[in-house]
């Protein structure tokens, strides 16, 4: 994935959107990321320069939470300038907006889109980011809730249900908390350096982060290698690997012998197709098992096994624990105080 051009930190700030009903964490948590890495950067190069974070209402008056926190916001929305990058939160229903204010937020967001602004929208947040018409047929991912909602509302969009990140050019969704805050730490590093990125993942949920290049989709490079074929056979697996695959459907799809399909998929990831779908399915897995309640059963067929003796062996092999065991170890993890 190309990287994204640095920006002096003095010139470049940060707006993180408030607005009544959305869910605290989603702008708590990477604003908290975001101050600890000013912090660090003042403290270890002993000079200021770091970004301006501002926290952006409809108005100067207070907002609620859905868990009833109240904050008050730093200034309007519309009184910030240019800013570099844009947080919009994630809601439980829909953002709590007249129509009329609705529509200036959507301008004033796509005016500063067009001035080069990243935005990145989580949750259900993403839906106030389709309306602005920006992710017209661009990737977008939202909340594993929402996903059909926002292909149904949303038909130009290219849903990709399978990633919980996606980048099109300065547009950015993630899909739940645990991704934005993933995607938080990638900015870290490109608005500072790698060691402070590094110092905020190990002091924000070390045990449960995944770096952002493993879970993202971007329409400039999908996966680290330049065989387009495999690529494109990598997406299709992507898409289809709840269902039952077979290795020489998919070499004759992209029009080759298995033998080849194999060689090109070593050469590019140093793995066969068979191994890279079993892999694939295996994340899939170990994301349902944190995500949700859904039966061990029920997450194996989800995720394309179709014998859960097979899955609690393949994910054992892979994992070195079971799925019950692994479940019960990360959410101790996730939720004991």
């Amino acid at each position: 994935m190309p990287s994204i051009p640095s920006m002096p930190l003095s010139s470049t700030s940060i707006c993180l959107l408030a607005l009544n009903g959305m869910m605290t964490t989603s702008l708590s948590l990477p604003l908290e990321m975001l101050t600890a890495a000013s912090h660090m950067y003042r403290t270890m190069h002993r000079r200021g320069g770091s970004p301006a974070l501002t926290v952006a209402g409809e108005s100067l008056s207070q907002i609620t939470t859905t868990g009833g926190l109240k904050i008050l916001p730093d200034d309007c929305w519309e009184n910030i300038g240019q800013a570099g990058v844009i947080f919009i939160p994630s809601f439980w229903r829909s953002p709590n907006l007249s129509a009329s204010r609705r529509e200036q937020l959507q301008a004033w967001l796509i005016a500063q889109h067009q001035g080069g602004a990243r935005i990145c929208a989580t949750g259900s947040g993403v839906f106030l980011l389709a309306e602005t018409g920006l992710l017209n047929d661009q990737p977008a991912t939202t909340h594993w809730f929402y996903l059909d909602k926002l292909q149904r509302e949303h038909p130009e969009l290219m849903v990709k249900r399978h990633h919980l990140l996606t980048r099109s050019g300065n547009l950015y969704c993630a899909g739940s908390v645990n991704s934005i805050a993933d995607l938080t730490i990638h900015l870290v590093e490109q608005l500072y350096d790698s060691a402070i990125a590094a110092r905020i993942a190990r002091q924000f949920s070390p045990e449960i982060r995944r770096r952002y290049s493993d879970q993202f989709y971007s329409l400039e490079s999908s996966f680290p290698h330049q065989d387009e074929t495999i690529v494109l056979a990598q997406q299709w697996l992507h898409e289809h690997y709840q269902d039952p695959v077979s290795m020489l459907t998919l070499a004759k799809k992209f029009s080759m012998s298995q033998r080849t399909l194999n060689r090109r998929f070593m050469n590019a990831i140093g793995l066969t197709p068979g191994q890279w779908l079993l892999r694939l399915r295996i994340e899939q897995a170990r994301e349902l098992l944190v995500s949700t309640n859904l039966d061990i059963g029920d997450i194996g067929l989800r995720c394309g096994f179709q014998d859960p003796g097979y899955f609690s062996r393949a994910f054992r092999k892979h994992m070195d624990t079971t799925p019950g065991h692994y479940r019960a170890s990360v959410r101790n993890k996730l939720f004991s105080p």
